[in-house]
């Protein structure tokens, strides 16, 4: 009887996706190899991720706009990411895969939502530019000016680029406002104490 309760459960575990009930430990990077490189689809991410993690589904976009996207944990906001695709009808080829939310979902060089821009600059190598705040794509890294997470460094010869968007905790009142451009080193802009809100591998570029 013993015998055949340990192998109903060994044929039991082996029936559950590798990720549905994994911890965040076994994410893979965000990055533009592995299931978020130029040639994956909807089918290497249930794959990679379970059925039941990867849904097909209307989400909100910029400027007030809604899209069609595959999100990956839809129940779970730690770990959700929402992919874009470029051929939208056979869900392939990503556009845009986006992070919104703290959690385990880190680039190669560690960064995740929440980093700050003293963290970035370390990852980056040197300092960066990024757009004023206040209006939809503000706080954009514009220019990792050559550094460590430039796009030639990043993209592997597919297009892809890491973009990270900011945004200062809280209300703001400062003079790093508007769509203008600004070091990371700013006094000004250091004194916002920014920190990423929204991390996107694009291939499509804005």
């Amino acid at each position: 009887m013993l015998r055949r309760l340990m192998m109903g459960l060994v044929l039991a575990g082996a029936m559950v996706s590798p990720l549905s009930a994994a911890g965040p430990e076994t994410l893979p990077p965000f990055a533009c190899t592995g299931p978020f490189a130029a040639d994956t689809d909807e089918a290497a991410l249930i794959r990679q991720f379970g059925r039941a993690n990867v849904v097909f589904r209307t989400v909100p976009a910029a400027e007030g706009e809604m899209v069609k996207a595959t999100v990956l944990f839809p129940q779970d906001r730690s770990r959700r990411v929402e992919i874009i695709w470029l051929d939208e009808k056979k869900r392939r080829r990503p556009g845009d895969v986006l992070v919104y939310d703290p959690g385990p979902w880190r680039t190669p060089e560690g960064i995740g939502i929440g980093a700050t821009l003293a963290e970035v600059e370390r990852a980056n190598g040197k300092p960066f530019t990024l757009s004023g705040f206040g209006w939809d794509y503000g706080g954009s890294v514009l220019d990792f000016e050559g550094g460590r997470l430039a796009p030639n460094k990043l993209a592997n010869g597919n297009g892809c680029r890491l973009l990270l968007r900011f945004s200062p905790p809280g209300a703001y009142e400062g003079d790093v406002d508007g769509d203008r451009e600004f070091r990371s080193d700013d006094a000004a802009m250091r004194a916002a104490k920014p920190v990423v809100y929204q991390m996107v591998l694009s291939y499509g570029g804005e």
